[in-house]
């Protein structure tokens, strides 16, 4: 896959400023674009302080069917609570959002020796130090998924997604038969 727009780590575009055609991969093709053009999802897209679009078209054969689908992501430096609370807005009736302000933290306290403290099956060392959970260690990530209600067509979805202090990432999906 080269000549594919994409974003980088700072949220930027890179790829060529024209449309790209993938090499085919298990005879499928995609299509992509640095802005809305090849966006088939029929969701709302964040409009504000957004800093660089990318869309894609994916077509071909996958097994014995053929598949489409359609993606779009979008950098907006707008705050990762605005970005969700415009999709909670924004988004048809029926829709949940999940959201995990810092993922890392969340696996740390989910790490075997936590969860065996807060079961009390550790044994607990007299050192009141010892018995706190560590401090997360490593980047904040946060997440929010938002899914469709049972039955929706074409398995749509959301994600917004910022890790530290990089722009947030917004990425639609849909998948079509």
């Amino acid at each position: 896959m080269t000549d594919v727009m994409r974003l980088s780590k700072g949220g930027a575009l890179e790829g060529p400023g024209a449309d790209t055609l993938d090499p085919p991969q298990a005879d499928n093709q995609t299509l992509s674009a640095q802005d809305f053009r090849y966006d088939k999802t029929g969701l709302p897209r964040y409009p504000d302080a957004v800093s660089g679009v990318v869309s894609a078209y994916t077509y071909g054969r996958g097994g014995q069917q053929d598949i489409k689908g359609s993606s779009v992501a979008i950098a907006t430096t707008s705050s990762f609570d605005t970005a969700v609370t415009w999709y909670v807005k924004n988004l048809p009736a029926g829709w949940h959002a999940q959201t995990v302000g810092d993922l890392h933290a969340l696996a740390q306290q989910l790490s075997v020796e936590n969860l065996g403290r807060i079961l009390g099956t550790v044994a607990r060392s007299a050192d009141p130090t010892t018995s706190a959970p560590a401090p997360p260690v490593g980047p904040q990530v946060k997440v929010s998924v938002f899914t469709p209600p049972k039955g929706a067509a074409n398995n749509p979805g959301v994600m917004i997604v910022q890790k530290d202090q990089e722009p947030v990432k917004i990425f639609l999906k849909v998948n079509m038969r």
